[in-house]
């Protein structure tokens, strides 16, 4: 009899430790329904003070918990949000602007020397971003899968596809290389097409290099012009690196094809695409392909030579030529996040990762480096689109990062320029995670307002409670009672499911950006749809096996998945009930 106590003792330690350590395992995307941002709001309010003051200390200490910075960096910060509420009524909520006393001792005398939002710095490989959103803009989605001969056949002229096949370690295939490839870092070129080249160097022999072999890069920049057919027979000398569609391997040389096959197809400049699709429509009068005429805005360290400003290789337009500042990139940050120019399912296939990188952490993009953000299994994982330019050569002295957070609506730009080398902004991106956390409170508080309480049906015995505890971190809204016609249908899912009761059985819901706009009725539906996870399923050492998505909609009855919700919200965004199709039931939300 001892024992038996002693063995059911134990397994109500386990059970009770499963539940204590349970982790929701959330569909992908976001957790919470839409929700405000407003700078006056205390958490929003307290992340904003934090950041000043990370920065008011890292300009000072040039120090931190996320590690050192230059002192001669000057940088411009933008944060900025397309929520609804007073943070979308200027292109940044929040901006950090700071000056180095090296630059003011060292700089250009055409330039400016107090950094603000409209100051200009070199963006560089951002430029990526824009020749992808324009060839959206352009041609449209339809032709990413198709090869990049069908547009450039003049490629498989000038490299001789014959040569390719018999020697494909030293030509490239063209006739495997899609648009698409090209725009996402998989087509296998190489990395630069006009790059400083170590021969060009003396004295390397002596460590170990043969000497010199009197190669000659092929080049078309400043000092050498060249036309197209030059140009493309040039290009095409480079040797691949990897089989097209094998890897990711970042490449400038993908996007200046990208640039020459727009501007053949469209019949214009690219400085003329990009001007008429985006910065004229988006009133960017401060972004530009190549160095504005005006430099008086310009933030330009040692010198326009020295610095950068004033490099124009004609090759690399369409991979690292533009010019910004953080006011201009906060509103395309905006206009992406918001579909201001692309259709919101556009959006939605842009903003997706095409392939996987070796850190499990990253995958890539359009041309984006996707971080996977978040604490899980703690919190959903957040996807951050980032772009980061800090590559020297042509960019001489300039950085420059972009990170945008579709989930959350919000996202950065920090532009830097250095007087002595391009600045790391990993440092200054790290901090950015204060106005995260602000947001994400904010969307969890909101949601337990809008949405929490009890439900019921006007006839009948039919309710739902829904999640009304502010101190609930895990994401997603939680259904804690769970009636239908009378019975706990809790009990009766988790029969189905094939769990010991309803009190192991987790309902989680989450949006999924399926909505209904009723304009007369001043009313939207919004529908969620509901994971279900058995509480004392333990994760898998460490490594949670995360398959929610596999059984969305699974269970059906009525014609109807067991697991959707749709509310009813008003215009303030509360919700007013919720319908489960299932249950061919609608529950009103019970005023307390």
């Amino acid at each position: 009899m001892k024992s038996s106590i002693v063995y059911y003792t134990y397994l109500s330690s386990l059970v009770s430790t499963a539940l204590s350590s349970f982790t929701p395992c959330p569909i992908l995307g976001p957790a919470y329904p839409k929700f405000n941002v407003n700078t006056n709001n205390t958490d929003i309010a307290a992340a904003l003070k934090d950041l000043t003051d990370s920065f008011d200390e890292l300009t000072t200490k040039f120090d931190g918990p996320n590690g050192p910075i230059s002192p001669g960096t000057s940088f411009s910060i933008a944060v900025f949000s397309i929520n609804e509420g007073n943070a979308a009524e200027k292109p940044a909520l929040w901006q950090y602007h700071y000056t180095s006393k090296e630059l003011k001792g060292n700089s250009s005398e055409n330039s400016s020397l107090d950094v603000d939002e409209n100051s200009i710095y070199r963006i560089g490989g951002l430029t990526e971003a824009f020749t992808v959103w324009s060839l959206l803009l352009s041609k449209g989605e339809h032709i990413w899968n198709d090869p990049i001969l069908k547009y450039l056949p003049e490629l498989a002229n000038a490299s001789s596809l014959t040569q390719a096949k018999i020697n494909p370690i030293k030509y490239t295939q063209w006739d495997e290389i899609t648009v698409g490839q090209l725009a996402t870092h998989m087509s296998g070129l190489a990395r630069d097409y006009c790059i400083h080249d170590l021969t060009t160097e003396t004295g390397f022999s002596k460590a170990g290099f043969p000497s010199e072999s009197g190669y000659k890069q092929p080049c078309c920049g400043d000092k050498a012009q060249c036309s197209n057919i030059d140009y493309i027979t040039n290009l095409t000398s480079r040797i691949p690196v990897t089989a097209a569609g094998e890897t990711p391997i970042y490449s400038n040389l993908g996007f200046q094809v990208l640039g020459y096959m727009l501007e053949k197809q469209t019949k214009s400049s690219f400085a003329e695409l990009i001007q008429n699709r985006i910065l004229n429509r988006l009133s960017m009068n401060a972004t530009s392909v190549f160095a504005p005429k005006d430099s008086s805005l310009g933030i330009i360290p040692v010198s326009k030579e020295a610095s950068g400003w004033s490099s124009r290789n004609a090759g690399d337009k369409s991979s690292k030529s533009m010019f910004s500042s953080a006011r201009d990139l906060a509103i395309a940050g905006k206009a992406i996040l918001s579909s201001d120019l692309l259709s919101p399912a556009e959006t939605r296939r842009w903003l997706k990762p095409f392939a996987q990188t070796s850190n499990p952490k990253n995958s890539v993009g359009a041309p984006w480096t996707i971080y996977s953000g978040g604490s899980y299994p703690n919190t959903s994982m957040v996807p951050v689109y980032t772009l980061l330019s800090n590559e020297g050569e042509d960019e001489g002295l300039y950085s420059s990062y972009l990170g945008l957070v579709p989930d959350y609506g919000i996202g950065y730009a920090i532009l830097s320029a250095d007087t002595e080398s391009p600045a790391d902004l990993n440092a200054h991106a790290d901090y950015m995670q204060a106005i995260l956390d602000g947001v994400v409170t904010t969307a969890t508080k909101q949601a337990v307002t809008n949405f929490g309480g009890p439900y019921a049906a006007e006839k009948g015995n039919s309710s739902i409670s829904i999640m009304y505890d502010q101190h609930d971190t895990l994401p997603g809204l939680w259904i804690d009672d769970f009636v239908s016609n009378g019975v706990n249908f809790k009990e009766t899912l988790a029969d189905i499911l094939g769990m010991d009761n309803g009190t192991v059985l987790s309902i989680r819901l989450y949006p999924t950006q399926r909505t209904e706009e009723n304009c007369h009725c001043k009313t939207s539906k919004q529908v969620f749809r509901g994971v279900m996870q058995d509480k004392t399923e333990l994760a898998d050492a460490g490594t949670p096996t995360c398959v929610s998505w596999q059984d969305v909609d699974k269970l059906q009855y009525n014609g109807h998945g067991l697991d959707e919700f749709v509310f009813t919200v008003n215009e303030a965004g509360s919700a007013l009930s919720v319908e489960i199709p299932a249950l061919n039931v609608t529950l009103a939300r019970v005023k307390e």
